[in-house]
């Protein structure tokens, strides 16, 4: 019995360390420039984001429809992002909400736009290996479907 406690006492006290030991996954770096493609309800789109990163804090700004917008509470843990575009819609601030995971050069994910009474719609993201200014430049000569209807309620 003495035996039997003793190796339970000492399960008990290996266990925190080796939950400690477990793999952890890095964090990959997504800085740079990403084209991030969607189809809302309303049409395609394709958005240019430049982000910074620092550790697993995420900054930056993007190119969009609506003008240039700052990447705000953006994170990356492991694969896994998140960030907002704040965008302003006839004088109303809408959040723009990505999440998703990065493989590689490619991310995808879901994209959230609360109080607009429409579903999540996907993304799919690449590396992009232009400047911000090339893509303005296609996006003035395509036509560049908006986000009609957001916030109009």
């Amino acid at each position: 019995m003495k035996k039997l406690i003793g190796l339970f006492a000492l399960a008990i006290l290996a266990a925190p360390a080796a939950a400690q030991d477990a793999p952890k996954t890095p964090t990959v770096n997504i800085a740079g420039n990403w084209d991030f493609s969607f189809t809302s309800p309303q049409g395609a789109a394709t958005w240019r984001i430049k982000f910074d990163q620092k550790g697993d804090t995420l900054t930056g700004q993007a190119s969009t429809d609506f003008g240039a917008l700052d990447v705000t509470n953006g994170w990356i843990t492991g694969n896994e992002l998140s960030f907002t575009l704040n965008l302003n819609f006839n004088g109303q601030s809408i959040a723009v909400n990505f999440a998703g995971a990065v493989k590689g050069d490619t991310a995808s994910g879901n994209i959230d736009v609360p109080g607009a009474g429409i579903a999540p719609f996907p993304f799919t993201a690449i590396k992009a290996t232009g400047s911000t200014s090339e893509l303005s430049q296609l996006l003035a000569v395509a036509e560049r479907p908006r986000l009609a209807g957001i916030g109009a309620r």
